[in-house]
């Protein structure tokens, strides 16, 4: 477990994957590609006569994008990554976004190079176990595994109510951006990453808007964000 502080000054503790985690996963990956491509050769084999290598490249050229489309589009996991329980974030811990998917996904040429002794050695080296596609796009490779044990923790966004009992009117003092760091925390929680995020925040707010209660720390803030957005 690793301990990261994000901008908004707030300590997370991150698991990050083992190499051994990463590489299996890479080789899940890899096995899937070449069984794809050894069912799409034979049926195309079968199927068409004429320019048959024309077909093949056309057929097969989706596959150079399979990390970059299945991390993209499966919040960061590839089939391999979704079995091994690990995922692609961002150095906060939050989802990462297609620009960094992107950026790791062109640097894999040089990570894969030489066997993939580049990442290998990268990872081996870097405090953070990063490859040069995640120093450069600014992201991490963890154990991700959802905790959660309650249906709150799924819903880290609350809908405004037309009547409902404000609770606590002191989140008038709140900033949209201030509450959307409460929505991360949540998040974090939610996701398995980190539950002191949860406490700390919890400590913050209670200071902040100068608020005694003895409410568990999520229905706290969650109930902070429901007043805010019915007061906003």
């Amino acid at each position: 477990m690793s301990k990261f502080i994000t901008n908004q000054n707030i300590e997370i503790n991150l698991d990050l994957a083992s190499l051994g985690d990463r590489i299996l996963a890479f080789i899940i990956d890899a096995l899937i590609i070449i069984v794809c491509l050894i069912a799409v050769f034979i049926l195309i084999s079968l199927v068409v006569n004429e320019y048959f290598t024309f077909a093949l490249s056309l057929i097969t050229i989706p596959f150079f994008f399979y990390s970059l489309l299945f991390e993209w589009f499966g919040n960061g996991q590839t089939p391999g990554k979704r079995i091994r329980n690990i995922r692609v974030v961002r150095s906060d811990g939050t989802a990462a976004g297609p620009a960094q998917y992107i950026l790791r996904w062109l640097l894999r040429p040089i990570d894969f190079g030489i066997y993939g002794s580049i990442a290998v050695l990268s990872i081996i080296v870097t405090k953070n176990a990063q490859r040069l596609g995640d120093l450069v796009a600014g992201t991490l490779v963890v154990n991700y595994k959802n905790t959660s044990t309650s249906l709150e923790d799924y819903t880290p966004i609350v809908s405004p109510e037309l009547s409902v009992e404000i609770q606590f009117p002191q989140v008038k003092q709140l900033s949209h951006g201030q509450i959307e760091l409460i929505r991360k925390a949540l998040i974090h929680r939610r996701d398995g990453f980190d539950t002191n995020a949860v406490e700390q925040m919890t400590e913050k707010v209670k200071t902040l808007l100068g608020i005694e209660t003895q409410m568990p720390d999520v229905k706290f803030l969650y109930t902070i964000i429901k007043d805010y957005e019915n007061l906003s």
